[in-house]
Order: C-alpha cells, then sequence, then structure tokens
C-alpha cells in the first residue's frame, strides 16, 4: 500500500487529504468527524485522476466537515442537546431534543428524537439517552449474538451472557469461566459487520484463550475480511482504542 498526503484549497484553509493506493476495485472518499479526509484508490489510479476526482468533490468535502463542525461530532462522548450529532451502527445521527410531559426516545431516519418534561437539565437528558443507549445496544447485541453463537456452539460452546459496559482500552472481552461476554457501550456506534467481528472474535476465545495460530486460523476461516473489519475498527469508530 502507498500513501501520500495532498491539499484542496477552500474555506477552511488548505483541507489535508491523506491518499492511500491499495489493492480495491473501487475509489472510496470518506470525511470523518474528526476532520480527517481520506481517499483510498486502485494501485494503478493516476495522480492526475485522483486530483481532477477530488477536485470535483471539493464542494461534498467542505459541506461534510461543515456538517460535523455544527453538529459538534464526537465519536467517544456526546454532550446531550439539539443539534449534536452521534454514530449509530455506523450512521450519524443527528439529535433533536423537544419538550413533553413524558421521558421517550425514538429514531426517524436519520434523527434520534429525545422528549423529556426536563429539556433544561444537562444531566437528566444525559441520564435519559445513555439509558435508552444501554438498552438500544444490549438488544441489538443480543441479536448478534445468537445468530453468531452456532459457529462455536458445533464445538461444545453454550451461548454466552452479555454485559454491556464503558470500557476505554478495549471493544469486548470475555469469561470463558463465568460464561460471559463484556461488550464496549462505544461499539453500538461501529457499524454491523465491525461488531460481528468483535463478537465472533470473543466467541472464539472460547474455544482458543489466546491470541495463537489456531485463534486466528479459526477467525480466518469464518471470517476471512476480519483484518479489514478490525482496521475499520481502529481508525473510524473511536480512536484509542486497543484490539
Amino acid at each position: 500500500m502507498k500513501q501520500k498526503n495532498t491539499y484542496l484549497t477552500g474555506p477552511f484553509k488548505d483541507i489535508e487529504i491523506t491518499i492511500e493506493r491499495k489493492s480495491v476495485k473501487r475509489i472510496r472518499l470518506k470525511v470523518f468527524p474528526d476532520g480527517v479526509v481520506k481517499l483510498s484508490a486502485p494501485l494503478r489510479t493516476s495522480d492526475e485522476w485522483i486530483n481532477d476526482y477530488l477536485s470535483s468533490k471539493t464542494k461534498w468535502i467542505e459541506k461534510s466537515l461543515n456538517y460535523f463542525k455544527d453538529t459538534e461530532a464526537n465519536e467517544f462522548e456526546t454532550i446531550i442537546h439539539s443539534g449534536v450529532s452521534t454514530r449509530i451502527l455506523g450512521r450519524q445521527k443527528r439529535i433533536i431534543v423537544n419538550e413533553g410531559k413524558s421521558y421517550k426516545i425514538e429514531q426517524k431516519g436519520d434523527c434520534v428524537f429525545i422528549q423529556s418534561p426536563a429539556t433544561g437539565d444537562e444531566q437528566a437528558l444525559q441520564k435519559q439517552f445513555e439509558r435508552w443507549w444501554q438498552k438500544q445496544s444490549r438488544a441489538y447485541f443480543l441479536l448478534v449474538i445468537e445468530r453468531l453463537c452456532p459457529i462455536v456452539a458445533k464445538h461444545g460452546i453454550g451461548k454466552p451472557a452479555i454485559q454491556v459496559r464503558k470500557m476505554k482500552t478495549l471493544w469486548g472481552s470475555c469469561s470463558r469461566k463465568h460464561g460471559k461476554i463484556n461488550l464496549n457501550y462505544y461499539l453500538y456506534k461501529a457499524s454491523p459487520p465491525c461488531i460481528d467481528y468483535v463478537v465472533l472474535h470473543e466467541l472464539t476465545h472460547f474455544l482458543y484463550p489466546k491470541h495463537n495460530k489456531d485463534f486466528y486460523e479459526f477467525l480466518t476461516v469464518h471470517m476471512p475480511d476480519w483484518k479489514e473489519r478490525k482496521r475499520i475498527l481502529d481508525h473510524e469508530i473511536v480512536k484509542g482504542l486497543a484490539y
């Protein structure tokens, strides 16, 4: 893989873009909430073609950067008030807070609507949102475990219990002794394929406790693209978590 940086001139002064040439079939351009812009291109793509392509996408890049700036997008913690955004299952969602007589949260399209009789109390809104997030993420993770557990069940491994909690250094962990998997609260931000990777990773540990050759061979057989899913987790969801 070859990598270099280039710049576009615009309202954000010089926009730095990281260009990676690698074994992909099509070009991919991404703008991240922290302002990082990356372009992946097939190995033989010429500099001239890339420069023309980026020039054609300047307005889209600026629009995306403005969106993240306006919504104060943050991939680790979200301070809850109208207009901020968060990521759920890999998609950016705008949060809208409305006053109401009862406490209620629901997703509609690209928005999360929070109804609360205490819209001026940031701490109450935060707790309401976190309770909802905990419930939503746990329900989703249970479905993933239900779907992937048969992979290890044929080797005599039973379906584990799960616990969702905030972790600063790991996406997940498991206790073979207690038959339990711990999943990171923030993993619900990741796309479904990445969540599948973390769950299968932990399920595999019930067969192979260590990250040895047998562990990775089993993981590769059942998820050949696990390295790409791991890369996305490492660089695109929450930076600073090791896995």
